[in-house]
């Protein structure tokens, strides 16, 4: 397979996270997508690009914790969407991939970050905006992409188990976001690229609701009673402490961390500029987003399982 550069046809789009949740979402939306481009699959998996390219998928082999496999990986790349783990390792796997990029010759860094105000105190927001201010002066041509409260939580960090949903901010309200609007909006970007979208910050929120509220929306789309148990971050730190609550293995002790203090904050009030709704899916797609109510709608098989298997585990919706 030809990996140069293409001008016009076939513009390589390199995907991290290929494997996870949102990367596959990206790359099925992209493959939808008009435009002349092809998905680039990425994996610290050699089997699984073994598997992709017996497939006939344009696969590279990219481990983010070892810089020695950017360049190869990277060679013929035109535009790359930049999405790290939940790890303190983002920061210096965002610095080391960005320059690699640079030097690659990549043309345009789609960047997943998160919705802050520029001046986050909160550990993991803060290194999202020091890894956006670090592209921003990369030479490479940028977009960023800060969605909110994800609906998908409800599938991972904060199912409904027993028909209870908890939430831990008291009664304070977030913006909802679905990870399937996310990942059109990528998508969209990706594919029209920096002619149209270089240098664009776009904010995604679709809904505001608190615990209780979208509790009450959750039921009426699963057409079942769900209660919301309202707490505070400070009851959430103690079940944590004391095993009652566990955070996913994929969430890293840095990172947990910084998801507890964007508890705090949301409750304490610093986090209250981001309890506002944007326009971005509508604006850019051309469709309404997804409301909370028509997501848990469209996922509840989903939806029941994953507060199946929490119960099943005996373990406490995170509300994170």
């Amino acid at each position: 397979m030809d990996r140069n550069h293409h001008t016009g046809k076939n513009l390589r789009v390199l995907i991290l996270g290929s494997t996870g949740r949102t990367g596959k979402a990206v790359i099925a939306e992209l493959e939808q997508a008009a435009g002349s481009h092809q998905a680039v699959y990425a994996s610290r998996n050699r089997e699984q690009v073994d598997v992709w390219r017996r497939e006939g998928k344009d696969a590279v082999y990219l481990d983010l914790d070892d810089a020695r496999t950017f360049p190869e990986a990277l060679r013929g790349v035109d535009r790359l969407f930049l999405a790290t783990g939940y790890t303190i390792h983002m920061v210096h796997q965002s610095k080391t991939i960005v320059d690699a990029a640079a030097d690659a010759g990549v043309k345009f860094i789609v960047h997943l970050g998160i919705f802050g105000n520029g001046r986050m105190t909160n550990p993991v927001l803060a290194w999202h905006e020091m890894v956006e201010r670090y592209i921003e002066g990369s030479g490479v041509s940028w977009s960023h992409l800060h969605p909110h409260f994800f609906m998908d939580n409800l599938l991972t960090t904060a199912p409904v188990v027993n028909g209870a949903f908890h939430w831990f901010m008291g009664d304070k309200r977030v913006g909802w976001i679905a990870a399937d609007d996310l990942a059109a909006l990528s998508a969209r970007v990706l594919a029209e690229g920096p002619e149209k979208h270089a240098g664009k910050e776009y904010w995604l929120s679709t809904e505001v609701l608190n615990g209780v509220e979208a509790a009450a929306e959750i039921a009426r789309a699963l057409q079942q009673k769900v209660e919301c148990v309202v707490m505070t971050p400070d009851q959430l730190v103690a079940l944590v402490a004391s095993g009652a609550v566990q955070l996913p293995p994929n969430i890293e002790a840095n990172y947990a961390a910084g998801i507890l203090e964007w508890a705090r904050q949301t409750y304490d009030g610093r986090m209250d500029f981001a309890a506002v709704t944007t326009t971005t899916v509508e604006d850019v797609i051309g469709r309404k987003p997804l409301t909370l109510r028509a997501w848990v709608a469209r996922n509840s098989k989903a939806v029941l399982e994953a507060g199946a298997r929490a119960a099943s585990r005996g373990r406490a919706s995170t509300a994170l």
